[in-house]
């Protein structure tokens, strides 16, 4: 069906399709402009995108863009130098700065390393000049064999005079490290406290037993490094801790390792300990050659070992300890020609002289078997 044009109608005539028809062209009409207005326009991002942008940078009398920015790249480029010289003269004084900072270090550094170097010479250098001392065997008589119920006769004082008695043999013989046996703990006492100059290992830390074999050494010379005990079989086999211990001059720096031993005896009371005194040599020895074979630190050995000719050549026999007595070193063993049971044996690195034997008296049924000692190659 079509639609008559309602201008066709008659003249006056009311058109009431009109009233109908209006509203409804309003309601076709208004998204038809919007949607020609919306899809009609630039994109996003668009040229026109920011009007007030545009107009701003095309305006003819605005003063805010390109003569300002000419201006500001005029002054940029007339100030370029200086503000360029502004930032490099802090940056080149910071780098000169830090430069001569570093130098003054390396300089600091190198003289520290001379002053290093000149001080570990002149160690080095001490440490290669021989060291000259005197070093003693003093079994020192036990004090219960003088004191009551003790097996010496009564022309025997008791340790405390032969104590002192013993104290003044090692300060006239000028005696500078002593290896002591039957130290008992009464006799360590009276020692410490009368004779200051020495120092002791192992003193009393390791009990009665082992206070016995007791190690001194005058504390002006040699300073203690370190210290160990080797458990050595005594009287029917019982062990009893024996010390080795690495001392260090305190005038050069050079070290020697000493140790000291008593090996049991045959007696009435203790019966034949042929056998003990076998296998304690055999542990020393041993244990000494091996010590010195580690860097060649010399090893000085004291000792009532209760043997002569057959201690003297096992110990001797390897090449590489000699006895302070004198004899032969090496396999063919030849003893010196008067042995005590107490002896000094040094390992290669130690020279002996002036060996001596000093009657005690009554300080002991010993004589203090004694030497010069030095040491003339260790590491």
């Amino acid at each position: 069906m079509k639609h008559k044009d309602p201008s066709l109608s008659a003249p006056g005539r009311p058109r009431p399709g009109a009233q109908v028809w209006a509203p409804v062209l309003v309601l076709l009409l208004v998204p038809a402009v919007v949607w020609a207005s919306f899809f009609s326009g630039p994109g996003p991002g668009g040229p026109s995108a920011d009007p007030a942008s545009s107009e701003t940078a095309d305006a003819p009398g605005s003063t805010s863009s390109e003569p300002d920015a000419g201006e500001d790249g005029a002054r940029s480029d007339d100030g370029a130098g200086d503000g360029d010289g502004d930032q490099a003269e802090p940056g080149s004084a910071d780098g000169a700065s830090a430069e001569a900072a570093l130098n003054r270090s390396v300089k600091r550094f190198r003289a520290a390393q001379r002053r290093l170097a000149k001080r570990v010479s002149k160690q080095l250098e001490a440490r290669s000049q021989p060291v000259s001392f005197r070093v003693a065997s003093f079994n020192v008589l036990g004090d219960s064999h003088t004191g009551p119920g003790g097996n010496k006769p009564a022309s025997y004082p008791d340790a405390g005079p032969r104590m002192d008695m013993a104290i003044s043999m090692l300060r006239g013989n000028g005696i500078d490290v002593v290896g002591f046996q039957e130290f008992e703990s009464t006799q360590h006492n009276m020692f410490t406290a009368r004779a200051g100059e020495y120092s002791l290992y192992p003193g009393l830390s390791l009990g009665t037993k082992s206070v016995r074999f007791n190690i001194a050494w005058r504390s002006s010379m040699f300073r203690l490094v370190e210290a160990h005990t080797l458990p050595i079989p005594y009287a029917g086999g019982s062990r009893i801790e024996m010390p080795v211990v690495l001392l260090e001059s305190t005038t050069t720096g050079r070290r020697a390792w000493f140790a000291n031993f008593h090996n049991p005896a045959d007696t009435p009371n203790l019966g034949n300990n042929a056998r003990w005194r076998s296998m304690a040599a055999g542990m020393e020895i041993a244990h000494l050659t091996s010590l010195h074979a580690e860097d060649g630190t010399p090893v000085i050995v004291t000792g009532d070992f209760n043997e002569r000719a057959e201690i003297f050549c096992r110990f001797t026999a390897g090449g590489v300890f000699s006895s302070a007595s004198g004899g032969s070193t090496g396999a063919a063993c030849a003893p010196p020609a008067s042995m005590q049971v107490d002896w000094v044996f040094g390992s290669t690195g130690v020279a002996f002289d002036g060996y001596a034997v000093t009657d005690a008296g009554r300080a002991s049924d010993h004589a203090m078997v004694h030497s010069g000692a030095t040491l003339t190659e260790g590491p």
